[in-house]
Parts: structure tokens; sequence; C-alpha cells
């Protein structure tokens, strides 16, 4: 089945622009390829599913490194700062990953059932990793062949997307997606706290308000945050920063002076010596790069 959705995938970019790594085949599907291995890189992912198809990659949260090869899934339920490093890939065999993003509305319509059917939930993480089962890999291919034709797609397209979230809900690592399906559990509050963050990422980061934004004490709040994002808020809070900051430089050719304020920076000289600790040059290198 793997290799069915790897020729799936394969054709969609041999039908788009020559040379684009990059195809989005709905507002929550894509796949993207990369032709050449990489170093140890900070980014954030965002809630999804990720389907390697192709090449490998190793990731690594607060520690724990994870090593992805073909045919693994990888069940992502927050926002969560990793490091990330491409490990296999070449131009004849790219690396390349499918990415169906989360949609929490069909979480919670489907977690109280699920819940029933798999008596509880177990020990759980955020960025969790299995080799894909096969009902999975079915209800991707049958996702992605409805997104194949733009009538199916409108017509039969959230029913195939619902088919793919309940077998994630139903994997082996599901177990934090059936946490999140429950507005009172510790992993939905810690969304809504990251949530809280991220719409506020500018502005100084008080962990009193964003506990309270969460619903829990303060104790509680950190110590939850830590188990489910592998850092603190205000280290997360700075991820944040330096990300958009990133992309500022480097997508939109911004001065260093305008993205450090831009992200909420006071000092452009603090600003550059958090960049550089992070990237591993100045944001003034970083800018020369991209251009």
């Amino acid at each position: 089945m793997l290799e069915v959705i790897r020729s799936r995938v394969n054709r969609v970019f041999r039908d788009q622009a020559k040379g684009d790594d990059f195809c989005e085949l709905s507002d929550d599907v894509f796949c993207f390829r990369e032709r050449h291995t990489s170093e140890l890189r900070d980014t954030m992912y965002e809630p999804a599913l990720c389907l390697i198809v192709q090449g490998a990659k190793q990731t690594i949260i607060d520690g724990r490194k994870l090593a992805l090869s073909a045919g693994d899934t990888v069940l992502i339920s927050h926002h969560v700062p990793v490091q990330a490093r491409i490990t296999e890939a070449s131009e004849a065999a790219p690396y390349t990953a499918l990415i169906v993003r989360l949609d929490m509305s069909i979480i919670r319509s489907l977690a109280a059932e699920i819940e029933k059917i798999t008596g509880g939930l177990e020990d759980i993480q955020s960025v969790a990793s299995e080799k894909a089962e096969l009902a999975l890999l079915e209800a991707i291919d049958r996702l992605l062949g409805v997104l194949e034709d733009p009538l199916e797609s409108q017509l039969l397209g959230r029913a195939a997307s619902k088919e793919v979230h309940l077998r994630m809900l139903q994997a082996s690592h599901g177990g934090m997606l059936r946490a999140l399906g429950s507005p009172k559990s510790p992993a939905n509050r810690i969304a809504r706290a990251i949530a809280f963050i991220r719409d506020n990422y500018k502005k100084p980061c008080q962990v009193g308000d964003v506990a309270a934004a969460a619903g829990m004490s303060a104790t509680a709040f950190h110590q939850r945050f830590r188990e489910v994002t592998g850092t603190t808020p205000n280290k997360y809070q700075k991820l944040l920063r330096l990300q958009e900051a990133h992309s500022l430089l480097s997508i939109e050719r911004a001065s260093v002076t305008h993205a450090a304020f831009e992200v909420g920076y006071k000092s452009v000289n603090h600003f550059s010596r958090d960049y550089a600790k992070n990237f591993g040059m100045p944001p003034k290198e970083a800018r020369a790069a991209a251009s």
C-alpha cells in the first residue's frame, strides 16, 4: 500500500510545474520533497499526520530522538519546537513526506466514541511515531484518490478526511489525539495555552496569564507544558519569535532591525545574539544567504 501512495504522490509532482518540490492537494493536505541531506535545524511542527513516503529523517524533541524512514507515520498533537534533519535523500530518490493537518472539529466529534473503543488513554506524547498500520494507509490512499478529482473532492473530501482522522485516533500512537478530544484534559488545556502564546507572542509573556488561559494553576501548568512541548513557556515564545524573524529575513528580505522589532524584541543586539545562538549564524548572514 505504501508503494501505491508513493506512486500517487510522484504522479502529483510530475503533473505540476517542473522543479517544484512542494504541492498542495487541498487546504489541509500537502506533500513536499527534499533532494539533499541536511544538518540538524530548529523548526516548529504543527498538529498533523506526517507519512514518510520515501527517504529518512531524524527528529529530536526534548532530547528524545525519533529515527523516521519510509512507511513511518508521525502524529503531532500540538505546535511543538523540535530539531530535525534529513538523513536519506538524493536527486534520484528525494526525501518525500505527505502531511495531513489535524481538523480539531473532527477530532472532537470522534474522540468520545474512540475512548469507548480503546478503553481510555495510555501513556501519551505530543510527537509519536510508529510504522503505518494498513488501515491508516488505506484511508490515506482513499483520501488522495478523492482529492485527485475536483467533484469528488467537493462532495466526498470531508468524509475521506474523517476516515483518516478516525484511523489516527485508533492508532497505537494516537493517545494524545484522543486526549485532545476532551475539553478538560491536560492535553486540551495545553493546546489552549499554546494558542494563547501564539496569538500574543510579540508581547511580554506572563506565565500566570498563560496558565489562566489554560484554566490551570501556575505550578501544574508549568509541568504539563514542559511534558507536552519539551520546553518552558518563555522559551517557547522566544522560539516563535525567532522562527517568525527567520521568515521575515529569508523570505520577505526584511532588515534585521525591522525583523527584531516586528516580532517583539526591544533590542536589536539582544535579537542578534538569540538568533545567532538558535540558527548558527548572525541574522545579517542569514539575510544575505537568502538573496
